[in-house]
């Protein structure tokens, strides 16, 4: 522990590039690709070209009263065998970034896939990963800007259906140029047992967890745009299998 009270070394590996956090299971990589940069811009050129303005935002308590509203209950007692979800009830409007045809997105949609099946494959979450596909149920690609941020929260769903394997992930294209005053700027962390642990995003970096763990994004204070791209990654059988 250093003098600011921070744990170094919390990253714990376990094989390849999925290690444990007290002991959730996260995939953590930057990508080695030779065109890195060259992959990066064209996904930012690709979201700029498709979307307005409005649809690359990030969606929290500026926009609660317009994301629909939570699942009503009128019960005093009742019980639920799925897990919780956490956080401010919103819909958050995906663009679903991901399912576009485009050659840079199909290529970085194959990683994600890849590297999620290795996931469960290493974690023993399935019993074999030949017989199921993986299946990015929304997408969302963000431009954060200054003073924007993403409460406490889970993936976890309020309502059926309930996907088979519920991963969540980030990658991340841009860091913003975060102000070096404000150290914790845009700087994702993961809230378990009651600590956190910090990741700063940059360029090429791709992470995955498990959908239930709760997570959340610092305000973020920058010259330009924190760029990541969010999805939810399930599986399901494959066709004909």
């Amino acid at each position: 522990m250093d003098g600011y009270g921070r744990r170094h070394g919390v990253l714990r590996p376990v094989v390849e590039d999925l290690y444990h956090l007290a002991p959730v299971p996260v995939v953590y990589r930057v990508l080695d690709v030779a065109d890195l940069s060259q992959l990066n811009r064209a996904l930012i050129d690709e979201a700029r070209a498709t979307y307005g303005e409005e649809a690359l935002e990030v969606p929290d308590r500026r926009q609660a009263q317009t994301l629909g509203n939570p699942p009503e209950s009128r019960d005093d007692i009742w019980s639920e065998t799925q897990s919780t979800p956490v956080g401010i009830w919103h819909r958050v409007p995906t663009n679903n970034f991901l399912d576009q045809p485009a050659e840079c997105v199909v290529r970085l949609r194959r990683i994600l896939e890849e590297r999620y099946l290795f996931a469960l494959a290493a974690t023993g979450e399935a019993d074999g990963t030949d017989a199921i596909e993986p299946w990015i149920s929304e997408s969302w690609i963000q431009f954060y800007k200054n003073g924007d941020d993403k409460v406490l929260h889970s993936h976890d769903r309020y309502g059926p259906p309930y996907p088979e394997h519920p991963w969540a992930g980030a990658y991340y294209l841009h860091d913003g140029d975060p102000d070096a005053t404000m150290p914790y700027s845009g700087v994702f962390s993961f809230r378990i047992r009651d600590t956190n642990y910090f990741i700063r995003p940059k360029p090429g970096l791709l992470v995955i967890w498990p959908a239930s763990v709760l997570h959340e994004v610092h305000p973020f204070y920058g010259r330009t745009e924190r760029i990541v791209i969010n999805f939810n990654i399930n599986s399901r059988s494959r066709r004909g299998g």
